[in-house]
């Protein structure tokens, strides 16, 4: 019986670190390395790289280097809960979807047309400010994460709906939608 308590808590202690995956999106989604400084610690992002950081609430310092080591960018932002650091300025948005009774869309969303390229997407989606680093988060659903495919195990409210956001790049919100559209 020892043995299985003993097991169980070392389980549940090495389980602990994995549950914490971060508050913060870093993202580097240019063509070129670049080096992030946030407060003390130093995170090297390859072109289109991305992680998952941990940042307490509040203030902090945020320093981007090119790959000559030259500053491109020195200063603070304020962490609330979390969100997205946009380490190259590149095009984000955040998809809205309702789950649930899809005669509430017309209602509850707000669905219209958006060009992305060449191409043309209907749906509720907002462009994040590409002129900042850091943007506070406003979804549900971060870059690492997908929207669920049903909504087994959510309560929903008396409406019978549940509406969730994700946050995508530009090019992987096209190739998210695309292949909805392909699966239909």
């Amino acid at each position: 019986m020892k043995q299985i308590i003993f097991l169980v808590v070392g389980w549940f202690l090495i389980a602990i670190p994995g549950c914490d995956q971060g508050n913060i999106d870093l993202d580097n989604s240019g063509d070129e390395p670049l080096t992030v400084i946030i407060d003390e610690l130093q995170y090297d992002l390859a072109p289109g790289e991305y992680q998952r950081i941990k940042l307490e609430k509040g203030r902090h310092i945020l320093t981007i280097v090119d790959k000559d080591g030259k500053t491109q960018e020195e200063e603070t932002f304020r962490v609330v809960a979390g969100g997205l650091i946009n380490v190259a300025k590149g095009n984000y948005l955040v998809w809205t979807d309702l789950y649930g009774d899809p005669n509430l869309r017309k209602e509850k969303l707000k669905e219209d047309w958006i060009d992305i390229g060449d191409q043309s997407f209907f749906g509720e989606f907002e462009t994040l400010p590409t002129d900042e680093y850091y943007i506070e988060k406003k979804w549900d659903y971060g870059l690492s994460e997908n929207f669920p495919d049903d909504l087994l195990g959510w309560e929903m409210g008396k409406e019978k709906y549940i509406i969730k956001r994700k946050l995508f790049r530009e090019e992987e919100l096209v190739k998210a939608y695309n292949s909805l559209v392909e699966g239909q």
